[in-house]
């Protein structure tokens, strides 16, 4: 049952952006950039460069100090000499896993680092903290205060989940290369979410636990695949 639970825990939903850009005039004027002279690109980084400089303090880069794209090899030592041994998980070598965390002033149940690879190197591409509750009401209160520390340092936006809960959503990849152009591209946004997790009521009995609330860091894709 631990291993359904944790399971559960790692299943990541699609977080939809309810800020969307639609400012027309940024979008034409990306369309302007890409056509015209490197002389008009400078006017234009110019003239947006307060704009970067908004989102490269909204960017993700590292969870407590271990940076998004570090190797499981290298985080692990890091890992354990903050957190103590991981939750034994043989069969996915690729998530670490922590009980009863402190981080920032909170008390977390569980943190799980999870990492990308591809058949040779690995990434730290996600990190879920979770914070288990009895009732949806204490679900709801718990993410209620998480967004309330979040929105310290992201600009948040709400939207409703598939349960018509609330999910938040903020910050920018660590991924972006920091040039205001490449912003429309997605990926980049909503590095950061919020989201409350029902367990069905066969798990909730064996385990105890019947809500979790979460905070997401991730995915962030650092491989890049084409044919």
């Amino acid at each position: 049952m631990k291993k359904i639970l944790i399971a559960l825990m790692l299943i990541i939903p699609l977080f939809a952006n309810a800020q969307k850009d639609n400012n027309l005039a940024f979008k034409d004027s990306l369309n302007i950039y890409k056509d015209t002279s490197s002389e008009y690109h400078s006017k234009l980084d110019s003239l947006y460069s307060s704009f970067e400089e908004k989102y490269k303090n909204q960017q993700v880069t590292n969870i407590g100090g271990i940076p998004f794209g570090i190797s499981r090899e290298e985080a692990l030592p890091i890992l354990r000499n903050k957190y103590g041994e991981e939750m034994y998980n043989p069969k996915k070598k690729n998530i670490l896993s922590f009980n009863n965390i402190k981080y920032a002033g909170v008390d977390f149940n569980t943190v799980h680092f999870l990492f990308q690879s591809d058949g040779i190197n690995s990434y730290f591409n996600t990190c879920i903290f979770v914070l288990n509750a009895d009732t949806e009401k204490e679900a709801i209160d718990k993410q209620k205060k998480m967004s309330d520390i979040l929105s310290k340092k992201y600009e948040l936006s709400c939207v409703k989940d598939a349960n018509g809960l609330d999910s938040y959503g903020g910050g920018v990849s660590p991924l972006w290369d920091g040039h205001w152009s490449s912003l429309l591209k997605e990926e980049y946004l909503t590095a950061i979410h919020t989201d409350i997790i029902k367990y069905d009521e066969e798990l909730a009995k064996d385990t105890g636990i019947k809500y979790a609330t979460r905070i997401i860091y991730g995915p962030y894709n650092y491989i890049k695949e084409e044919f």
